[in-house]
């Protein structure tokens, strides 16, 4: 077996150098990489007095690309998915699964910022440990630099990012985690991480807006309920207790009874059950199913699944790998468990159109875009296409469903107002029937 020279530099910034064993070149880099090594050159090893290493030709020493150096390669993922990778000291169930998603969030923000920092100072080849020392002073959340730092151990022992990234799904979603091991495994980090920020930016939009639109029906459910409150206390002071009060169903201690534990179900439903991936898998099937609202999720996980694998087929990585990764960035858990077991048939050569389409998780566009880049050899640039086309086509959708519903609950809010004072007209017109009753002879 070959042996090749190296100069390289470690997780900590310090030069090293020294010889390693591979069948090829590339096989000994990536040996390295999986040491946690930027490599920087690397060539066949002359050995004087060995006469077959004298009788090779030896190649000129090869340059590692700068965009590439930054890169920590982590352990193979599993067959079975992102999930099955091996985490490292694992934190307990209840760390993981119920303290994590109630108290250890942080916002989307702040997430947004370390992304675009760290895209940065990958591209610009600074070494991995010291982009996170740097990133740990500059993050003002106490629970973002307590991740950071935790990560940072996971690449001093030669792990990848996204290792550490995974034992926190309370800070990282699945798709930031897929994203950057996508990053990590087809060498294109720096380009995985200002996607990362793309989506989290795009998603801070959307969230924005439905807060805009929801804003005033909160204030007009919110204000009715102070004022009711507020009207039966006086009333109630000025007649001594005799007046006849507003009734309003959100100011009924019967209607909390019940109202309350559904209020505290569903945030924990969305804070805690959705964590589980078995959950999240029969969720995301359901969102799927509700009309315009699941043909938006869907061009959305569409764009992700297209994006993520545009970059690692044209990284080099193969198409079964390129599959399982970009299935694991969609973002949509059941169209992921749609996608992923087709890598098996990819490898035993089975034409990747033809296999997506019999998954049922595709949309016409994208597998009639496959087929063409896949006749043409274009496969990643015909997805990148697509991508383009669904992102601008999702985002456009889900402003419209913001703007609907916010119309829905302005109409929901003024039923609500429109009862209660009609109620009240009504309790005062009665009131007004008895007293004329009792005052007849």
């Amino acid at each position: 077996m070959p042996s090749y020279e190296y100069t390289a530099v470690n997780a900590t910034g310090q030069a090293e150098s020294g010889t390693v064993l591979g069948m090829t070149l590339s096989d000994a880099a990536k040996q390295l990489a999986d040491k946690g090594l930027q490599v920087e050159k690397i060539n066949v090893a002359e050995f004087v007095g060995d006469s077959l290493a004298n009788s090779m030709v030896t190649p000129p020493p090869v340059e590692v690309p700068r965009a590439e150096q930054a890169t920590v390669q982590p352990p193979p993922v599993a067959q079975e998915g992102l999930r099955d990778a091996p985490p490292t000291e694992a934190r307990s169930y209840v760390a993981t699964n119920v303290v994590g998603p109630l108290v250890g969030r942080v916002g989307l923000n702040q997430l947004m910022f370390f992304f675009r920092q760290f895209a940065a100072m990958v591209e610009a080849g600074v070494p991995m440990v010291q982009t996170l020392e740097t990133l740990t002073k500059q993050t003002h959340d106490p629970r973002l630099k307590h991740v950071i730092n935790e990560m940072k151990g996971h690449v001093l022992e030669g792990r990848g990012i996204s290792t550490g990234m995974q034992r926190y799904p309370e800070v990282f979603s699945p798709l930031h985690v897929s994203l950057i091991r996508a990053g990590e495994e087809g060498g294109f980090l720096a380009d995985a991480s200002k996607q990362v920020a793309n989506y989290i930016e795009q998603d801070v939009r959307i969230r924005n807006q439905y807060k805009r639109a929801l804003f005033m029906p909160k204030i007009t459910v919110i204000g009715s309920i102070v004022i009711i409150l507020a009207a039966n206390f006086i009333i109630g002071w000025a007649t001594g207790g005799k007046g006849q009060g507003i009734n309003s169903p959100l100011t009924t201690i019967a209607v909390w009874v019940v109202l309350g534990p559904i209020l505290v179900g569903a945030f924990l439903f969305f804070r805690v059950g959705l964590a589980n991936p078995r959950i999240k898998y029969n969720w995301d099937r359901i969102l799927l199913s509700v009309p315009y609202l699941g043909n938006t999720l869907q061009q959305f996980a569409m764009a992700k699944f297209g994006r993520a694998f545009g970059a690692l087929y044209s990284g080099g990585v193969n198409i079964p790998k390129a599959v399982q990764l970009s299935a694991d960035a969609c973002g949509n858990e059941y169209l992921r468990a749609q996608i992923h077991p087709t890598s098996k048939r990819l490898e035993t050569g089975d034409q990747i159109t033809e296999t997506m389409r019999s998954t049922g998780a595709f949309t016409p566009l994208v597998l009639d875009m496959m087929h063409t880049g896949e006749t043409t050899g274009n496969l990643d640039s015909m997805l990148n296409k697509v991508s383009d086309y669904y992102e601008d086509e999702a985002e456009v959708r889900a402003q419209q469903l913001g703007k609907v519903v916010g119309v829905a609950a302005m109409v929901l809010v003024g039923a609500y107002v429109g009862y209660v004072v009609i109620t009240f007209y009504m309790k005062m017109v009665s009131g007004y029937g008895l007293e004329s009753a009792g005052d007849e002879p």
